[in-house]
């Protein structure tokens, strides 16, 4: 497959999302922990399928549709961001994309802050993470 962008919310130290962790363990921080998000009520059952694949979407105005800017603004007060990732293992599973989470990389974190302006990689803050 050709080299890809994706994008997904998850937690700057590891990586993890809202619904499962790293290990495919389900968590359910979004309906416990950030039940402000408006994604709060959607379920995300188990699939054995995508334990080692990380969910993400093709494009931020997708990502959008399954966290708003507000979410995303109170989000990052506790750590979780905009991950950009580029992948060449990915397929379509449910309305939506999933990674490799072994054979991806983790470009960059984008952070949104106080921003009132459109979100796009011109007037957001990015930190290159592969520069490190």
């Amino acid at each position: 497959m050709s080299r890809k962008e994706f994008y997904r919310v998850g937690n700057i130290k590891t990586e993890q999302g809202l619904w499962y962790d790293q290990n495919g363990n389900f968590t359910g921080l979004i309906h416990n922990d950030f039940n402000f998000c408006m994604n709060k009520d959607l379920p995300m059952p188990f699939d054995p399928d995508i334990v080692g694949w990380l969910s993400t979407t093709a494009t931020l105005e997708d990502l959008f549709n399954w966290f708003s800017k507000e979410d995303i603004k109170k989000l990052e007060k506790h750590g979780w961001y905009i991950s950009i990732y580029i992948a060449t293992d990915y397929r379509e599973k449910y309305n939506h994309y999933v990674i490799n989470q072994e054979t991806s990389k983790l470009l960059a974190i984008m952070i949104i802050g106080d921003s009132d302006k459109p979100i796009n990689h011109n007037n957001c803050k990015t930190q290159n993470v592969l520069e490190q």
